[in-house]
């Protein structure tokens, strides 16, 4: 491990930043430690919606865009610059070339962005970035070793993406576009892998991601929230928290053991570098099951959004 001039390791300062607040304690724990303490060989971090400021960023991102489309830039040399590609640009590569702008911009160029970085780096982890979207980025967060692994799952991820949108016919389930690997038990499979995941939640998980149907009859959030719901009505208490290790994560079943021991050995190691840490990450849990257990509904409530916008 690498040590400043100060004499502190990426460790130390990572541990700083949880309990000082400058770094998001999810993020640094399920995410950068728990990498870097072979716990997982990736993860994944979206960006910016999963900073600690993300809404905000997003914000600024959307009023700077709107800004710069009206020919109503912040500054003069940005609306120079953007009048010379607004006439060198058809009009839907000049949206997503000030979308991408306004991302550099706003996103990174913020403390948050810079701090979360920076704590990877000072661990030695790589930071692969992938685009989901002009305004959405994903860190592969992994050790320089998996680095060859993380890119062949991009590489073929990126490669289902190409093939559905050659083959994507009007009145596909839009969903099949936008997400087409999400339906790709190859990939799921490596992914899941390199992230962590027991074998038996990704079979689990796949049950419901890839069927013969246009649509299963159940998402993996929904059979995660009924497990969740069916547990506290008939034990009368809410689920142990243990096998909810990782957010967005979906455990095969409330008590699987695998995924609890995964969550337990994350918390012994954490309680090693500092027992606080482990007490931050009792709470991460916590929040992962009740994020599970609402995770329907949150869907809904967005997707009744997007139709309102």
């Amino acid at each position: 491990m690498d040590v400043d001039a100060d004499g502190k390791s990426g460790f130390d300062e990572v541990r700083e930043g949880v309990l000082s607040g400058r770094l998001d304690p999810r993020i640094a724990l399920e995410c950068l430690l728990a990498v870097k303490l072979g716990l997982r060989s990736t993860a994944i971090v979206t960006i910016p919606a999963e900073l600690p400021d993300g809404e905000v960023l997003g914000a600024q991102v959307d009023y700077e865009f709107k800004c710069r489309l009206a020919g109503q830039a912040p500054d003069l040399k940005t609306r120079l610059s953007d009048t010379v590609q607004r006439k060198k640009m058809p009009p839907v590569a000049f949206k997503a070339y000030l979308l991408r702008s306004s991302f550099e911009r706003n996103v990174i160029g913020s403390e948050s962005y810079r701090a979360h970085r920076r704590a990877a780096e000072e661990l030695g982890l790589e930071v692969m970035q992938s685009e989901v979207r002009p305004t959405i980025r994903e860190w592969y967060l992994c050790l320089p070793e998996n680095r060859e692994a993380v890119s062949e799952v991009l590489r073929r991820r990126h490669e289902i993406q190409k093939e559905m949108r050659r083959r994507f016919k009007p009145g596909d389930p839009i969903e099949f576009y936008i997400y087409p690997e999400e339906r790709d038990p190859e990939h799921l499979r490596a992914l899941g892998a390199l992230l962590g995941y027991p074998p038996c939640c990704v079979e689990e998980y796949l049950k419901e991601r890839v069927t013969d149907e246009d649509a299963p009859a159940e998402t993996p959030e929904e059979r995660a929230a009924r497990q969740v719901a069916r547990w506290s009505a008939e034990k009368g208490s809410d689920p142990p928290a243990a096998a909810y290790w990782l957010k967005d994560f979906f455990p095969c079943r409330p008590d699987c053991p695998e995924a609890s021991a995964k969550g337990d050995g994350l918390r012994r190691a954490l309680a090693v570098l500092d027992p606080e840490l482990a007490r931050r990450y009792d709470d991460i849990r916590r929040e992962n099951l009740a994020r599970v257990r609402t995770g329907p509904e949150k869907i809904r409530e967005h997707e009744e959004w997007l139709r309102s916008r």
